[in-house]
């Protein structure tokens, strides 16, 4: 176990959480989610510079389910780092929640009703596990191929519609929200990060093939 590798993780899925899926106060309820977002230049570089400062640290867990699809699934030790990255990102991810609850002065609930996690029952859709799929093809051979710290900040950035990576943060909103949507936010944490991972296998199978 690297504890280095995961304090990076941590301090990796805690500035993004931050910086680019922040909240901050909106409305005339004082109630609201705001951040750079993945889908904008400034996520994007956001994005970039995390991956430059918090070296070799995955941060969205999509990105880790790539790396575990792509590697040898029968080594135990490999699963067991990229699980501990994935339980690493829900807390660098819950420690900003807290942070930024304490400087915005709300409670949990107060953040959980301004950062609702679940979208409703998380359900299979064979279209949506198809674009995951793609999408992850795509996304596994530029991080593969691709020798360019930019690449992967703005391929992130042109499929933020597509690939949930935003899901640590979900995950982290949830538990601090008594687990009260804990399928409809788990689920898509694990399955949508397994289709994306799957999407990285067959794209680097077929590109070894041809």
């Amino acid at each position: 176990m690297d504890t280095k590798s995961l304090m990076n993780e941590m301090g990796g899925a805690f500035a993004v959480t931050w910086l680019v899926f922040g909240v901050t106060t909106a409305g005339a309820d004082g109630l609201g989610v705001s951040g750079l977002g993945l889908a904008t230049l400034g996520g994007m570089f956001a994005m970039g510079i995390a991956w430059m400062a918090f070296n070799g640290a995955h941060i969205l867990p999509p990105v880790t389910w790539m790396n575990i699809m792509t590697s040898d699934m029968s080594d135990q030790d490999m699963w067991m780092n990229n699980g501990l990255k994935l339980v690493m990102q829900v807390v660098g991810a819950a420690l900003a929640i807290v942070l930024m609850a304490e400087v915005l002065e709300w409670d949990m609930v107060t953040y959980a009703q301004a950062y609702p996690t679940g979208q409703g029952d998380w359900e299979f859709d064979a279209m949506g596990v198809a674009g995951l799929i793609a999408a992850g093809a795509v996304l596994g051979h530029i991080n593969s191929k691709v020798d360019n710290d930019w690449a992967m900040p703005v391929a992130v950035m042109a499929m933020a519609g597509l690939i949930n990576f935003e899901s640590a943060a979900d995950m982290a909103s949830m538990i601090m929200n008594d687990t009260g949507d804990a399928m409809a936010v788990a689920l898509p944490w694990l399955l949508d990060g397994a289709f994306v991972g799957a999407g990285a296998f067959v794209g680097g199978w077929i590109d070894e093939n041809l």
